[in-house]
C-alpha cells in the first residue's frame, strides 16, 4: 500500500523503484518514466516498474498518490513475460517493456479482493501459498491485457518448449501429498517439481482445474477425517498438526468441504465405534 500527499516533499520524486512491481492506482496523477512521455495514471490502468526505474509525479487531484502494488521476483517476472514477449531474455534488467497497461474490471476486482483479505487478516500465515498463487494470476492477467492493448493481433507463443503440464501437475501432486501438512511456499514446491513458480501455477490449474492451495487443503481435510477417530487428540492440536493456523480456520474449511463440523463428525465416529 502506498499513500503520498501532494504536499509531501517526496511526492514529485520518491526515488527509483526498489523492486519489479505492478501497481493499481486509486487516484489520478501524471506519471513520467525517465526518458518516456508522461501518462495519466488512474483506476483504468496498471502502472509497471522495473527495478531501479526512475520516475516522477505531477498532481491531478488533491488526494495525491494512493495505490496498491505487488512485487515480483525478477526471475519469475521474466518467465511470465516470456509467454508474451520472447525478447525479454535479451533485456533481463527490464522485463516490463511498457510503462503501463490497461486494467480490466475483472482484474481490478481481483486485486481489490486480495488486498482487502490481506488487510482484514483473512489470509493467515498458513495461506501464504494462496497469496503467491493469486499474485501470479494477477500478473498473468495484467500482462495479457497489456500486450493486447499495445500489440493487438500479435500471435503469442512461448519462446521455448516447456514440460507437459500434465507431467508437471503429477510431480506437484506427489510433492503435495508428501508434504501436505507443511506450509511450503510456492517457490519451495516449484523447486521440488523442477519448474518455475509461474509455470507451475499455470500447469497445475490447466491439468487439474484446481489451485495448488485448494488441492493441498483438500488433502489436509481428507487426512483430518482419517485422524478424527484418534482418542484423546484435541481438535486444536489436530488443526495445527495438519497445517491450519487455528481451530476456527480448520473448522470453517472442514464445514465447507463436508457440510459438517469436525466435532460433529467425531461424535458420529465415536458413536459408531461404541456400537461395534
Amino acid at each position: 500500500m502506498f499513500r503520498c500527499s501532494v504536499s509531501h516533499p517526496r511526492f514529485r520524486d520518491s526515488g527509483p523503484a526498489e523492486n519489479c512491481i505492478f501497481v493499481f492506482p486509486r487516484t489520478r496523477l501524471w506519471i513520467r518514466h525517465q526518458g518516456k512521455k508522461p501518462f495519466v495514471s488512474d483506476t483504468s490502468i496498471v502502472t509497471l516498474y522495473n527495478r531501479g526505474q526512475h520516475y516522477t509525479r505531477e498532481p491531478l487531484a488533491p488526494e495525491g498518490d494512493r495505490c496498491e502494488w505487488f512485487a515480483v521476483d525478477p526471475r519469475v517476472l521474466r518467465e511470465a513475460v516470456s509467454a508474451f514477449d520472447p525478447a525479454v531474455e535479451a533485456r533481463p534488467e527490464a522485463p516490463f517493456r511498457f510503462s503501463f497497461g490497461k486494467s480490466s474490471p475483472v482484474t481490478y476486482l481481483h486485486q481489490r479482493s486480495l488486498f482487502t483479505r490481506l488487510c482484514d487478516g483473512a489470509l493467515g500465515p498458513d495461506q501464504a501459498l494462496v497469496v503467491e498463487e493469486e499474485v501470479l494470476s494477477l500478473l498473468h492477467e495484467v500482462l495479457a491485457t497489456t500486450y493486447r492493448f499495445w500489440e493487438p493481433g500479435v500471435d503469442r507463443g512461448l519462446v521455448r518448449p516447456e514440460p507437459d503440464p500434465r507431467d508437471v501437475a503429477t510431480r506437484a501432486r506427489l510433492v503435495l501429498a508428501e508434504t501436505c501438512c507443511e506450509n511450503h511456499s510456492l517457490s519451495d514446491i516449484a523447486r521440488r517439481v523442477g519448474v518455475s513458480p509461474f509455470y507451475l501455477c499455470r500447469s497445475f490449474r490447466a491439468a487439474t482445474g484446481s489451485t495448488l492451495h485448494a488441492y493441498r487443503t483438500d488433502l489436509r481435510l481428507r487426512e483430518a477425517l482419517n485422524r478424527l477417530g484418534d482418542h484423546g487428540r484435541d481438535l486444536t492440536g489436530l488443526a495445527l498438526d495438519l497445517g491450519f493456523s487455528s481451530h476456527s480456520h480448520f473448522t470453517a474449511a472442514f464445514r465447507r468441504a463436508f457440510g459438517a463440523t469436525p466435532s460433529s463428525v467425531r461424535r458420529q465416529v465415536e458413536s459408531n465405534a461404541a456400537r461395534r
